[in-house]
C-alpha cells in the first residue's frame, strides 16, 4: 500500500465535473397551533412563499404547511413558523413506509452483507431518516465525491439551503462561496462529483453502503434508507492528486460547523450531523505525530458527532507497533474498524486488541459505482468487487445513523443536554451488540463483528430500563486530560472518584505516582495505559496514550 500525505485505501482519481442541480425540492410541515384563532394569522404567510396551506383536523389546530425548499430555504421557513402566534409544535411531514421486512430494490439480494449485519432485520425496527424530536439526521462522507446523477442517490444528498447555488456569493457566511451541496477542500470549490476516469471512484460506493435510498424499486439498498449524506471531498482533478492532512481537517470541520451551528440555533440553522465517515488514513504513523489531528475527535464529540475510521488495509499490520491513524488517535469519539469475509473470517486489515474496536463485511462488497468513462460507456451504476476497510467502516456509520433514528427521549434528552455521554452510550450498544466472532478472536477489541439488530436491542433495554445502572457505568463525565500526553495527566470529574489505578498495555499495573486527580508516567515509556477509575463501586478503564 503506498501512503501519501494522507493515504487514502484506494485508488482515487478525479475529474473536474461540475456539481450538478437536483430537482426541485419539496418540503411540508405539520404544525400544531394552541388554537382555532391560528387561522386568522394565516393569510398574512402568503409573502413567504408557502406553496399550500391546508387544515388537518376540524378544530383547526392542526396545519400542513408546504413550500419549495429552494425559493424558501428550511431555516427560514421553521424560523417563520416557530414565530406565528399560538404556536405550539411542529414535525417535518415524513413518508410512511408498508412494514415489509425486505426492500423491494430488484439488486439488494446482491448485498450480502445485509443480513449478516441483521441490517434486514432491523429495518423492522427503525428505517427512519429523522428522530423523535423531528432531527433529519445527517452523516457526513469524507472522500472523494459522489456520482450525483445516480438514481439511488436522489433524495438522500444533504443540501445547504443556506447558500443559493451559482449566485457567487456566500449566503451563509460560512466562508464557502455556492456550497450548495457540500464543498472540495482539495480544489476549494463546490465542485463535490466523482470522477470521469477509467476505474476510479471511492466515495460513491462508500455512499451507497451507507444510504442508497431503500424501497424504492430502484437498484440496492443503503443500510439507512433515508438519510441526508453531506458529502465533503478532499481530492482534486489531477491524475495523482496529493492529500494533505490539513484539508483532512478542514473537511472535519466543516461538518462540525454545521453541527455547532444547528445545535446553537435550535435546528433552525446548520446540520443536525451525527457521524462522519473516514475510509482513508495513513499507515505507519502515530499520534504523537499529529495530536491536532487527533484532539479533533473530542472536539467533534463534545457536539454530539462520533466518527469512523478504517483500519489499514494491510493484514500483517499489528497497528499499535507498527502505527496507523487515526485508528491510533485515543479518543471515545472515534470508532475503528476491520473488515471480515462471508463467512465472518478475519479479511484485508490491520489487528489490534487495543486500537480496532469491532470488524465489518469488507469482501466482494456489491454497491453503488462511480460516474467514471467506463461506467458510462457501459451504462452501469452497482457492481460488485468492492473490497477492504474502506467499505466496512460506513456500515459501522450508518449503525450510528440507525441508532439516532431509533432513540428514545430519554436518549434524545441525553443528546441533547450531554452530548459526550450521548455519544458513549451510542458506542456502547454498537461494540456490546457485535456477534462474537472465534476467526475475529486477537484481531479487535470486542473479537466481534457489526450486528444492528442486536445494537438497537441494547439500546431498547436501556430506553427501559431493563439494563440498570450499569448501562451509565462509562462514567461519561470524567476526562483524562491531555490525551495523548507527556505523561503529566488530570482527571477531571463532576462526581468524587473513589480510586485510581494504572495498567500497562498488557494489563499489569503500576506503580504511578497518583496526588487526588492528578497521575504522573513521566517517568514511564512511551505507548499505551489504562487508567482504571472507580467511582461508587463502579469501575471504568479510559485509554491513554503516553507520548
Amino acid at each position: 500500500m503506498k501512503r501519501v500525505k494522507v493515504l487514502f485505501l484506494f485508488f482515487v482519481l478525479v475529474l473536474n465535473a461540475h456539481a450538478m442541480k437536483l430537482p426541485v425540492h419539496a418540503k411540508s410541515y405539520i404544525v400544531q397551533f394552541s388554537s382555532s384563532k391560528s387561522v386568522d394569522i394565516l393569510s398574512e404567510l402568503s409573502a413567504f412563499k408557502f406553496s399550500k396551506i391546508e387544515a388537518l383536523n376540524q378544530e383547526k389546530t392542526l396545519f400542513l404547511f408546504s413550500f419549495n425548499a429552494f425559493s424558501l430555504p428550511e431555516y427560514q421557513a421553521v424560523t417563520v413558523l416557530r414565530n406565528l402566534p399560538q404556536y405550539v409544535l411542529h414535525q417535518e411531514n415524513a413518508q410512511v413506509f408498508l412494514r415489509a421486512t425486505v426492500s423491494n430494490d430488484p439488486l439488494a439480494s446482491n448485498q450480502w452483507h445485509l443480513p449478516i449485519i441483521k441490517a434486514t432485520e432491523a429495518w423492522d425496527i427503525s428505517r427512519r431518516g429523522v428522530n423523535g424530536n423531528g432531527d433529519t439526521i445527517v452523516i457526513a462522507v469524507i472522500d472523494d465525491g459522489l456520482h450525483l446523477k445516480h438514481p439511488d442517490f436522489q433524495g438522500n444528498i444533504w443540501i445547504n439551503y443556506a447558500d443559493s447555488l451559482g449566485n457567487g456569493i456566500d449566503d451563509d457566511g460560512n466562508g464557502f462561496i455556492d456550497d450548495h451541496y457540500g464543498w472540495n477542500f482539495m480544489s476549494r470549490n463546490n465542485d463535490i462529483s466523482d470522477s470521469l476516469y477509467y476505474n476510479a471512484g471511492h466515495g460513491t460506493p462508500v455512499a451507497g453502503i451507507i444510504g442508497a435510498r431503500g424501497n424504492n424499486s430502484i437498484g440496492i439498498a443503503g443500510i439507512m434508507w433515508h438519510v441526508k449524506l453531506m458529502i465533503i471531498d478532499v481530492t482534486d482533478s489531477s491524475l495523482n492528486p496529493t492529500i494533505f492532512q490539513s484539508d483532512v481537517l478542514k473537511a472535519y470541520n466543516y461538518a462540525l460547523y454545521q453541527r455547532k451551528l444547528y445545535n446553537s440555533s435550535n435546528g433552525k440553522k446548520g446540520a443536525y450531523v451525527v457521524a462522519t465517515n473516514a475510509s482513508w488514513g495513513v499507515d505507519g504513523w502515530y499520534p504523537h505525530q499529529a495530536p491536532l489531528w487527533c484532539g479533533l475527535y473530542d472536539t467533534l464529540g463534545k457536539y454530539g458527532i462520533l466518527n469512523v475510521s478504517a483500519v489499514s488495509n494491510n493484514q500483517d499490520n499489528q497497528v499499535d507497533t507498527d502505527g496507523d491513524m487515526p485508528t491510533l488517535c485515543p479518543s471515545t469519539h472515534l470508532i475503528t474498524v476491520g473488515s471480515t469475509t462471508p463467512g465472518d473470517n478475519y479479511f484485508m486489515s490491520g489487528y489490534s486488541t487495543i486500537s480496532v474496536d469491532l470488524s465489518a463485511p469488507g469482501a466482494n462488497v456489491y454497491s453503488t459505482d462511480a460516474y467514471t468513462k467506463l461506467n458510462i460507456l457501459n451504462n452501469r451504476l452497482y457492481r460488485n468487487g468492492f473490497s477492504g476497510t474502506s467499505y466496512a467502516a460506513p456500515m459501522v456509520t450508518a449503525a450510528i445513523g440507525v441508532l439516532n433514528a431509533y432513540a428514545c427521549p430519554r436518549i434524545l434528552d441525553t443528546m441533547r443536554i450531554n452530548p459526550v455521554k450521548g455519544n458513549i452510550l451510542l458506542r456502547r450498544f454498537i461494540l456490546e451488540g457485535v456477534d462474537v466472532l472465534p476467526g475475529l478472536a486477537g484481531k479487535n477489541v470486542t473479537s466481534g463483528r457489526l450486528n444492528i439488530k442486536k445494537s438497537l436491542e441494547l439500546m431498547d433495554q436501556y430506553c427501559f430500563g431493563y439494563l440498570g445502572i450499569e448501562t451509565e457505568t462509562a462514567f461519561p463525565n470524567v476526562f483524562v486530560f491531555p490525551n495523548p500526553g507527556n505523561g503529566m495527566i488530570e482527571l477531571s470529574s463532576e462526581s468524587i472518584i473513589d480510586k485510581v489505578l494504572v495498567f500497562d498495555a498488557m494489563g499489569k499495573q503500576i506503580e504511578a505516582d497518583i496526588q487526588g486527580n492528578m497521575i504522573d508516567l513521566s517517568a514511564y515509556a512511551q505507548g499505551v495505559y489504562f487508567i482504571q477509575v472507580e467511582i461508587e463501586g463502579k469501575r471504568e478503564m479510559i485509554k491513554y496514550l503516553k507520548l
